[in-house]
């Protein structure tokens, strides 16, 4: 047997045949090397081209390592320590420049140890079946940087970063960017005094990354791997746990998002434990501005230990399964326990997922930024089918800022199939849905199950304060099918409402505007809500074969006004309306009522209570069964604005309850009695 490196050691005295036959002296595995003229692709050799692994020189004649059938190469012929002790960081560079030739490197399972930052540009990357572990300190950088400008593949790959384990020290938290106006007391953005482990730069649209069977566990940094890219991106059938921020991030812009492009799909991916801060800690803003401090980053006397229940600041940023601009792809995705966000899609042009899962259950973690465990920000367009958000238990600072189960702004969104579950006897949460905007875009929502506590509401859907002298009036929000089993809905100046078979009789519902403007439309079909209330103008009211347990109150301004086979158990008072405007109420029962508006028609219509005409111009009371057990008339018409051209209340069954000193069947006001024409109304008692 003859060895590589005697083979090819200056003096050796082996023949220079066409085609040896050694064993690689690192590997132990039989290789077979042949001369050759020419490099990779087709150069004349020369020594600058030799690298000692797949191009070697004896005496004058250049060798080129024979690979049948394959380009894989293992580790081990790159002679790393694999120790546990030593830096693997000087033979991984070696495999990453044998790699950019199109070689796959095969680490065969053995553990690596990175001890230094790799900084390298590659054409291809291509590693499988590596272990890697990181420094046992929380002071300074370790893992890579690496620009690629054509392919990688990253595939059977486990990271152990240390966090909580094997590292020593606490760890060191500083000052991350003030992007929010702080709340009173002022709480501090933290971020790691570490970076990204891995960070890859694609450079060619082109390009393809392929991630499988990743795992990355215990880690201390800005991420565990993060991707700048615009071209295609594959995450696939791996395993995120224990880390201080994100544990992913891709960047589908290499321009901070004035150029964006690429795609990232996700499948079968689990996040657990992704985003928090430890009990206690070390941070260095409390001796930030000590003079005298000393010039080493890492000295002692800049870091002072903080507790997490008394210090003034929390994590930020804690993003989990995040893609920023460009498409996003998911597949099934499951997060347990996230910081700031468990899945996030951040300016995407596109998302499509499918089965998202995220469950908290930790009081370990909170946001300082509003956290919320779906999060859209500013999307093109958005799809889900199936999204399961169940929080049993969050860090109470959570509620500091405007926490949520589902955060969207100005996404253009649709989900079918959308669960959201939090402790009924604890609140965890300020709202269920906050969906914001300051553009024109609609909120979809298919088959809604909503349960627990908020502080807020379940479902908020308005305008950005900053926003409202821009006003957009045809942002829409749509839920169709669904139950909310307690709270109340909250409209903050949304444009147009549509809600139809939502199944929520505890709920309030309440239309508000930081602005005086019309909006358009407010539709409600076969819902049931305990309370409705508006004080917002709109153009058009909708409520159809729905129920009202208690009052609705239109105190807005209304053009046209459609309550058709639906029961208000409660107050039903419109006392506000339009030049021109149509109210026209039919079937169904309704309580007291109090109308104000130019044409007011209503037929078929059952009430427990009187009712009250006010200001109409045209109005019609025809075919109704209305009844009144207090003092006052069935019916009641006043035209005090002079208005009035012309009433017909006729067809009617007029009841009064037995013994009650009623005001009598229908009252006319002076201004009104040579307006109005009665006829074939019944009038009777009832016990």
């Amino acid at each position: 047997m003859i060895y590589t490196e005697d083979f090819f050691s200056p003096g050796s005295s082996y023949p220079t045949d066409d085609v040896v036959i050694l064993v690689d002296s690192f590997s132990n595995e039989n290789v077979n090397f042949k001369k050759t003229l020419v490099w990779e692709d087709g150069s004349p050799m020369t020594d600058a081209k030799v690298d000692q692994i797949i191009y070697r020189k004896k005496g004058t004649f250049f060798y080129k390592r024979v690979m049948v059938n394959t380009k894989v190469l293992h580790a081990k012929i790159f002679n790393p320590f694999c120790d546990g002790i030593n830096d693997d960081s000087p033979a991984i560079s070696k495999m990453m420049k044998i790699s950019s030739m199109g070689y796959t490197i095969d680490g065969n399972g053995l553990t690596y140890h990175l001890l230094n930052k790799i900084t390298q540009e590659v054409d291809n990357f291509s590693f499988i079946n590596f272990n890697f572990r990181l420094n046992d300190n929380y002071d300074s950088d370790c893992g890579w940087e690496i620009t690629v400008n054509k392919n990688m593949v990253f595939e059977n790959i486990f990271i152990d970063g240390g966090r909580g384990t094997y590292k020593t020290g606490l760890e060191k938290w500083k000052m991350g960017a003030q992007d929010l106006n702080p709340p009173t007391p002022t709480i501090l953005p933290l971020i790691p005094n570490l970076g990204d482990v891995f960070i890859f730069e694609h450079i060619d649209p082109t390009s393809k990354v392929e991630i499988n069977n990743f795992k990355a566990i215990n880690i201390h940094g800005m991420s565990a791997i993060t991707i700048f890219s615009v071209g295609s991106i594959y995450i696939e059938n791996s395993y995120f746990e224990n880390t201080s921020l994100k544990p992913f991030h891709v960047y589908h812009s290499l321009d901070n998002g004035t150029t964006t492009g690429g795609r990232t799909y996700v499948s079968n991916i689990e996040l657990k434990d992704c985003g928090y801060l430890p009990d206690t800690f070390l941070e260095n803003i409390t001796n930030a501005n000590n003079q005298n401090q000393n010039p080493d980053p890492n000295h002692p006397s800049r870091w002072t230990i903080a507790n997490k229940q008394t210090y003034n600041g929390m994590q930020h940023w804690s993003y989990g399964a995040i893609v920023t601009y460009g498409e996003y792809y998911i597949d099934n995705i499951k997060v347990e326990n996230y910081g700031s966000s468990a899945v996030c899609s951040d300016r995407n042009s596109k998302f499509f997922a499918n089965n998202i899962q995220i469950i908290n259950n930790s009081n370990k973690f909170e946001s300082r930024n509003p956290s919320g465990a779906m999060w859209f920000e500013a999307t093109g367009d958005a799809y889900i089918s199936n999204l399961d958000i169940d929080i049993s238990d969050r860090g109470t600072r959570d509620l500091t800022f405007d926490s949520s189960a589902l955060q969207t702004f100005n996404t253009e969104l649709y989900i079918d199939n959308l669960k959201i579950k939090t402790a009924a006897s604890k609140v965890l949460l300020k709202k269920g849905i906050r969906a914001s905007y300051n553009n024109n875009n609609t909120v979809t929502v298919n088959n809604l199950h909503i349960g627990g506590a908020f502080q807020d509401q379940p479902v908020f859907h308005g305008i950005m304060e900053f926003a409202k002298d821009q006003y957009p009036l045809k942002s829409k929000f749509v839920l169709n099918g669904g139950i909310i089993e307690g709270g109340n809905l909250l409209f903050w100046g949304t444009g147009e409402v549509n809600l139809s078979k939502i199944n929520a009789p505890a709920s309030k519902i309440e239309f508000q505007s930081p602005v005086s403007t019309q909006f358009n439309k407010i539709s409600i079909k076969e819902s049931s809500f305990y309370y409705f209330n508006t004080i917002t103008h709109y153009k058009q009211m909708i409520i159809e074969n729905s129920t009202i347990i208690s009052d609705f109150l239109y105190n807005s301004n209304s053009s046209d006004v459609v309550i058709k086979n639906s029961n208000i158990n409660g107050l039903l008072s419109l006392p506000y309306t339009v030049v021109g405007s149509n109210i026209h109420i039919s079937g169904g029962e309704i309580g007291r009522t109090h109308i104000n508006g130019y044409h007011i028609f209503i037929d078929n219509v059952k009430s427990r209570q009187g009712l009250y005409i006010d200001n109409a111009q045209f109005f019609t009371i025809n075919n109704c069964i209305l009844k009144t057990s207090e003092s006052e008339p069935v019916i009641m018409v006043s035209n005090n604005s002079d208005r009035l051209i012309l009433g017909m209340i006729s067809h009617n069954i007029l009841s009064i309850k037995t013994n009650t000193p009623a005001a009598g069947y229908i009252l006319l006001t002076p201004e009104a009695t040579a307006k109005v024409s009665t006829y074939n109304n019944a009038e009777t008692n009832f016990d």
